[in-house]
This record gives structure tokens, sequence and C-alpha cells, in this order.
């Protein structure tokens, strides 16, 4: 009677542990698809002159990966990014430089720079954090880059969420905050 009842146990505590595990995989959402800005809804100008072209994302866990189109001389250019849910960082072409005169930040600045992140869930969010390094005049000055993705319940608009958080600073120099961009995406 002991043994049997060591074994229902045991296979009382293996189903609830897969029935959480399951749980827990089906709570977070699969941000796969091919996705189109929504300029109206979006807070970021800059951030494409061909908001006709489609972003894809394939989301396999904890792999995901981001395929950027855009315009260049003419031609059509992707970039792909790839991030890691687990945590485990990554290292991702730049898409941004940390300048005192961002008008004069050409594409070419971005050429053989990479991004180092590390990726994981909040909640129902994944979430990016990137640490950037800036030179003022000689003083060092160091910024987090927070990026948020997030379906809706209805799994059909993408919202990606930027924001910049000052650090730290071997000088006086502060910089002003800056505001959020939201760039809202709809399902295609």
């Amino acid at each position: 009677m002991r043994f049997s009842c060591s074994f229902v146990f045991l296979i009382v505590l293996l189903a609830t542990s897969a029935s959480t595990a399951l749980s827990q995989a089906k709570s977070k959402p699969d941000f796969t698809g091919s996705w189109l800005l929504d300029e109206k809804k979006s807070t970021d100008s800059g951030l494409t002159r061909r908001p006709d072209l489609p972003m894809k994302i394939t989301h396999q866990e904890p792999e995901f990966r981001v395929t950027r189109s855009s315009e260049s001389n003419g031609q059509i250019v992707e970039r792909n990014f790839i991030y890691f849910t687990d945590g485990r960082g990554e290292e991702n072409e730049a898409t941004s430089v940390l300048s005192t005169n961002p008008s004069a930040v050409r594409a070419d600045d971005l050429k053989n720079r990479v991004t180092k992140s590390k990726t994981k869930w909040s909640g129902n969010k994944i979430v990016t954090l990137a640490l950037l390094h800036m030179d003022v005049a000689g003083h060092f000055v160091e910024f987090k880059q927070v990026d948020e993705w997030k379906l809706s319940d209805d799994g059909k608009v993408l919202t990606q969420t930027s924001r910049v958080i000052f650090q730290n600073s071997d000088t006086a120099f502060i910089p002003a905050m800056t505001p959020d961009k939201k760039r809202v995406y709809n399902r295609t």
C-alpha cells in the first residue's frame, strides 16, 4: 500500500509540474508575424522613410528574431537582429549612436558597431536592456536603452516602446530627459 501511495503521489506531482510548465509556456505570447508601422499611433517619426516595408518577427522560445526592411540608395535593405529571452545576452548591429549633435550622425557611423544587450520576459512583455556610452567633451557618459515589446490581447497590434535612461557620468553633464519612443505595428 505504501508503494502505491508513493507511486500515485509521484504521478500527481509530475502531472502538476507538466501542467504548470505548459501553462507558463502558453501564457507567453508568440510575436511571430509580419508587421506594418502605424504612423498615426507611433511617436517615433524618424524611424523609417518607408513605413510600407514590413518588419518580420520569427519567435521560437527563447529565440526572438527581428528583420527590419529599409531603403538605402534606392535599394531595399534588410537588417536582422536576434535576441534571446532567456537572458543569455546578444550582440547585434548598432541601430543608433549617441551624439551631442544627432543631426551630424550618418549611416556610415553605424558600420562595424555592435550593441550588446540582454533580453528577458517581464510578465507578457519582452524587454531588452542595452548599455550605451558617449564621450562628451572628454567625459564618459553612460545610458541604458530599454526596449519593451508587447502584443495586444487579440494579437493584432504590436507596440514597441523605447526609453533612454541616464546612468552615470564622470562629469557634471546631466542630459535632458527624452520622451519614450513608441512604435505601433499592425499585423499584416
